[in-house]
């Protein structure tokens, strides 16, 4: 009978000490329970977030950590240098009825008017795109040569949007007014390694001179080349938006 008691006590000890062993040691898991409050087990580790949903508004989740969301915005009013709030995102106007109030869309910023026609403009000075600008048609016979617009890109993208390709249209029809070569120009912000930039620059670029090829520009007259972040000046999300870009040159 003691025997049987003393056997029963050491299975109940092992069997015990099984259990107690399973648990894995933080921030290792197999469970939400092994981790610490508001974390979650995820691939055998314990991490702040599964997914977006896991963090606060105006953060996403990365690696497993909850971080802000770069140039993160609900209303243009929280962006600066003239950008508006697209997508939950700090991005340069690109029509004016995104701007507020009497502002403008110029040059991807919205800015106050300097001028609706020529009369509002001091002498030698017309009114172009809302600035007052140099007169130069008298100095010459022949109309102001039209002027070639950089192509802006959202983050980490490559991608040409709606209105996007309205400036590549438009710089199209000047290129054929031109005539001549062109090099197209990819830049990007400074975030990144130095190789994956200048990849991207370069995708930028390409994807700009495959839509000139598409209106029926002759491709062997353009260049690429990319900066990636070489010439980046931005020091925050506003101006960095300014950075991602394709220039014609």
């Amino acid at each position: 009978m003691y025997k049987s008691k003393w056997a029963t006590l050491a299975v109940a000890t092992v069997i015990s000490f099984l259990f107690v062993g399973c648990t894995p040691n933080y921030p290792n898991c197999n469970e939400d329970s092994h981790c610490q409050e508001g974390e979650y087990c995820v691939n055998n580790l314990c991490q702040q977030c599964r997914d977006n949903g896991d963090c606060p508004e105006g953060q996403e989740c990365v690696d497993g950590a909850c971080r802000e969301i770069p140039g993160y915005c609900q209303q243009s009013s929280d962006c600066s240098m003239g950008q508006v709030c697209r997508d939950n995102r700090c991005s340069p106007c690109l029509r004016t009825d995104e701007c507020t109030g009497d502002q403008v869309c110029i040059d991807g910023q919205c800015r106050d008017s300097e001028c609706d026609n020529d009369e509002d403009c001091p002498a030698g000075l017309i009114c172009e795109n809302h600035l007052c600008k140099p007169d130069n048609t008298s100095q010459a016979d022949v109309p102001s040569e039209c002027q070639l617009e950089s192509v802006y890109f959202d983050f980490d993208s490559s991608e040409l949007g709606g209105s996007t390709r309205g400036v590549v249209e438009r710089n199209y029809e000047c290129l054929n007014q031109r005539g001549g070569r062109v090099t197209l120009e990819g830049h990007c912000d400074p975030r990144g390694t130095t190789e994956y930039n200048m990849a991207l620059g370069e995708r930028r670029a390409r994807v700009v001179k495959k839509m000139l090829k598409t209106l029926g520009y002759d491709a062997s007259k353009a260049k690429i080349v990319s900066k990636g972040e070489e010439e980046a000046r931005g020091s925050g999300e506003s101006s960095y938006a300014q950075d991602r870009r394709v220039e014609f040159k």
